[in-house]
């Protein structure tokens, strides 16, 4: 084997498939790759300083306001670009990044995005919804830009951003398991949804103990998924039960050499705990993200079939008082707090009963990990040739 491995945009490979555990030394340029993050917080920050700024000072008026059917379409508007341009402007700066990382430039324009971050931001956020003191707002945006320097210093981005590229590449995959859980479960969830009794429980808890029932059935669902890929992460972390993946490097930095005869005949250099670890984390994450795809689809369809189907007087006879304005993550929306609170318990339980049915579905279970393997051992294969040329362990 006498061709060159390009060692940047080899290590740009690995990160880009989640394994940053795998490269050796320390990541560079951490401000350029914090750059889709400061993008994204910046971007909900101040859309939801707009929203907060023209919601009216109490519910009554915000409900006078959406009265107003040029105001409902313009707040209901507003309500959809904080979800989809700062994602979009996020995904776009990733792009940007991940051509800078390898030409070693983008340093400078990314020291300014974090300047406007921490400076910028707060100020303009100040003008439109004037609350706490600028200092505050500039401390903390400083904090989190700590927070992030310290997670792209450890390769938290690259293994979120892999674990978001394959929960949605795995999409067909969720259809096929969606198709079947929906049915048997919009079955028992549509019928629980109008029994007054999970109407007065959900209304009773404050929202902060709304979010700890969730969290609980978090829990529960990681140890479905944990008890699922222990099989699969054991295979998959011993790197000499996998063969060699010459076809699947092929366009890739490693492409030349392992079309090499002699490649086939590197030796398999044992994974490090770190590099396990790093593994498993990606494969967790990644059935996490399609779990919660698939409980936020089954939010907003009772969210959207909740203000179709049940009027303000019915929800006022369940619970025994007029329903309260919605308000989620500190944003008003148009619909009763009460549906949310229901709207979120249902959720949570379904994302639940996703989860244990992946367990035992066989059809999503070959349709879900077979790619995963091909992944892995494509990556383990990049990664001997990787140390191997580098002469490192």
């Amino acid at each position: 084997m006498t061709d060159e491995l390009d060692e940047p945009a080899a290590e740009q490979w690995f990160r880009r498939r989640g394994l940053p555990a795998v490269v050796r030394g320390r990541p560079e340029q951490l401000l350029v790759r914090i750059v889709p993050a400061v993008v994204f917080a910046g971007l909900w920050q101040l859309l939801s300083a707009v929203l907060a700024a023209v919601d009216g000072q109490s519910d009554e008026e915000f409900d006078r306001l959406m009265e107003d059917p040029g105001y409902a379409w313009a707040y209901n508007g507003l309500l959809a670009g904080l979800v989809v341009v700062p994602a979009l402007a996020a995904w776009l700066a990733a792009r940007w990044v991940r051509r800078r990382i390898v030409d070693q430039r983008g340093i400078t324009l990314a020291a300014v995005a974090v300047a406007l971050f921490v400076a910028a931001v707060p100020s303009v956020t100040r003008l439109i919804s004037p609350d706490e003191g600028i200092v505050e707002d500039v401390v903390v945006q400083a904090v989190i830009v700590v927070v992030l320097l310290g997670l792209a210093f450890v390769g938290g981005g690259s293994i979120v951003g892999w674990a978001l590229r394959a929960a949605f590449r795995q999409a067909q995959a969720l259809g096929v398991l969606a198709s079947r859980a929906l049915p048997l479960l919009l079955l028992f969830t549509v019928f629980g949804f109008f029994t007054t009794e999970i109407w007065q429980v959900c209304a009773s808890l404050p929202r902060s103990q709304m979010w700890l029932v969730v969290g609980f059935f978090i829990v529960v669902a990681v140890v479905f998924l944990a008890s699922m890929l222990s099989d699969e992460v054991r295979t998959l972390t011993h790197s000499h039960s996998i063969p060699f993946a010459v076809d699947a490097l092929r366009g890739t930095p490693f492409g030349v050499i392992a079309a090499d005869p002699g490649a086939t005949d590197l030796p398999r250099v044992p994974l490090r705990k770190l590099e396990q670890a790093n593994m498993v984390l990606v494969l967790m994450l990644t059935q996490v993200l399609q779990t919660v795809v698939f409980a936020t689809l089954m939010f907003v369809f009772f969210v959207v079939f909740g203000a179709v189907a049940i009027r303000n007087e019915v929800i006022k006879a369940w619970i025994a008082r007029p329903p309260s304005g919605g308000v989620l993550f500190g944003i008003q929306v148009p619909v009763a707090n009460e549906l949310l609170q229901v709207s979120l318990f249902i959720a949570a339980f379904s994302g639940l009963y996703f989860a244990a049915s992946t367990v035992t579905d066989a059809k999503y279970r070959e349709s879900f990990f077979d790619p995963l393997a091909k992944h892995m051992a494509a990556s383990l294969s990049a990664r001997d040739i990787y140390l191997t040329r580098l002469g490192r362990s």
